[in-house]
């Protein structure tokens, strides 16, 4: 009995890494295709990354915690309006990279009968319908893939916050320390109904007048910022620390 709960224990082990490394790679591969860099690959405690845009692909160990689960990035070498409608097909890419996986090793437990080939069409499976729909899942700051989709398709004032944030994550990549973010568009952020995003734009905020070293807005900030660290997730006001 124990060697069988152990059998299963490590088939899906395997299978969940396989399944997420694909998930992934659909993301990743959909960004190469529409002539975006690689930056990151996550699959549990392991990563490849890029530390800046012309920097090489490192191997390494994921410190945080909340991207264990899978964590796939392009990036575009320059900002555009098109940006966000690339994203989009981006976002959709990782859940039919896993349905695609799922299927095929279905297709093929019908003729193995592998438990391991049935365990990686199961998560597979599993995987796509958890990331596609739009159930407001959150990996640390942002939503699952299906909420972000539908919440750049839908247009308004959603389009607009993760237009914001796609722009905070491409200029960070395209100049590193020395960039600065538009207040136009954290201004996006601070005006979010979600208190997570509206802490990530003080921080974006703070981040730009700590780089003009102005003492007295940074200040200014951390009191805007306070009392929605009660509200802010704990992993928010973790990674923005304004110090």
């Amino acid at each position: 009995m124990a060697t069988e709960i152990l059998k299963v224990l490590v088939y899906a082990i395997i299978a969940y890494f396989i399944s997420t490394i694909v998930h992934e790679m659909g993301h990743v591969t959909c960004g190469l295709l529409n002539k975006w860099r690689f930056w990151l690959l996550v699959v549990g405690p392991f990563k490849l990354y890029r530390e800046d845009m012309n920097s090489k692909i490192r191997f390494g160990l994921e410190k945080d915690l909340a991207l264990w689960g899978g964590c796939g990035g392009t990036f575009p070498e320059k900002e555009d309006e098109t940006a966000i409608e690339t994203f989009a097909k981006i976002l959709l890419a990782g859940p039919l990279a896993s349905f695609i996986l799922g299927v095929v090793f279905m297709i093929i437990f019908a003729f193995s009968k592998s438990e391991l080939t049935l365990m990686i069409g199961m998560i597979g499976i599993a995987e796509g319908i958890a990331c596609i729909l739009p159930m407001n899942i959150k990996t640390g700051i942002l939503y699952n893939d299906g909420s972000r989709f539908k919440r750049i398709v839908k247009g308004g004032k959603e389009r607009d916050e993760e237009k914001a944030l796609l722009s905070i994550v491409i200029k960070s990549m395209l100049y590193g320390d020395k960039a600065v973010f538009e207040e136009e568009k954290l201004d996006i952020l601070k005006c979010s109904d979600d208190v997570d995003f509206k802490y990530y734009g003080l921080f974006y905020s703070f981040l730009n007048a700590k780089g003009r070293k102005d003492e007295a807005a940074m200040e200014r900030i951390r009191l805007e910022a306070a009392p929605l660290k009660a509200k802010a997730s704990k992993y928010t006001v973790l990674v923005c620390a304004m110090e």
